[in-house]
């Protein structure tokens, strides 16, 4: 057989292989700031939970977003606990048990003041304020999904934190931005952000011109997302 005829062999061998065995699952983790997330909540809510879209995407949790998701993984419970008790207040040391009692009411208190009641003198409050509300929303979200709280109180919450995000800023771009100096001022401040991943302006341009990105294809301004109840 003559090397020719060798070659194309191989090439069909290849192709059949191939064509009957299909192509692979991808299993690469997600790189920090892609936006795979796929966000199958209803509108309002999708809207809540995307303010902390790079944080979610760059630790790669397709729970976040997904309303059918049973909770987060071993591993992902894990790498997140400390981090998660650490943002909202509580002992590194308490049990499931000791934060499912305290987190309802600490939340109802005290969620606006979270990484906002220790700003420096110099610090940008409109920055400051972004990197908090990703923050909140996040933790959040991963709470509940811990199975800490209650998903009505995750709402509630979420929905505060949301609507405080669209009454201070303008856009996803005025969002974003502050979100980035936010994230800086807090890392040059001598404190850890073991959560999120860095990102710039021109990062967020690439994201705001993707358009599979949630930035971009949810409208910033909507309907009210958190309404006070009557007194």
């Amino acid at each position: 057989m003559s090397f020719a005829a060798i070659v194309v062999l191989a090439w069909l061998i290849h192709g059949m292989v191939k064509r009957f065995s299909g192509r692979p699952a991808d299993t690469r983790p997600e790189k920090p700031g892609n936006h795979k997330l796929r966000y199958k909540f209803d509108a309002r809510q999708n809207w809540a939970l995307a303010l902390a879209h790079p944080i979610a995407s760059a630790r790669a949790i397709g729970a976040y977003a997904d309303p059918k998701a049973r909770g987060l993984s071993p591993q992902q419970a894990q790498a997140l606990r400390a981090s998660l008790l650490h943002i909202l207040g509580l002992r590194a040391s308490a049990q499931d048990d000791a934060i499912r009692s305290a987190l309802p009411e600490l939340l109802r208190q005290h969620w606006y003041r979270i990484d906002l009641d220790r700003l420096r003198p110099d610090d940008d409050a409109r920055a400051a304020l972004a990197f908090a509300s990703a923050r909140v929303a996040f933790a959040v979200r991963a709470a509940t999904l811990l199975g800490w709280l209650d998903p009505a109180l995750q709402w509630e919450v979420l929905y505060q934190n949301a609507q405080r995000a669209r009454d201070c800023f303008g856009s996803w771009q005025e969002f974003g931005a502050a979100l980035a100096r936010g994230r800086q001022q807090w890392i040059v401040g001598a404190r850890a952000d073991s959560l999120g991943a860095a990102f710039d302006e021109a990062r967020l341009a690439q994201w705001l011109g993707s358009r599979g990105h949630p930035w971009r294809s949810m409208p910033w301004h909507g309907p009210v997302l958190f309404a006070p109840p009557a007194a």
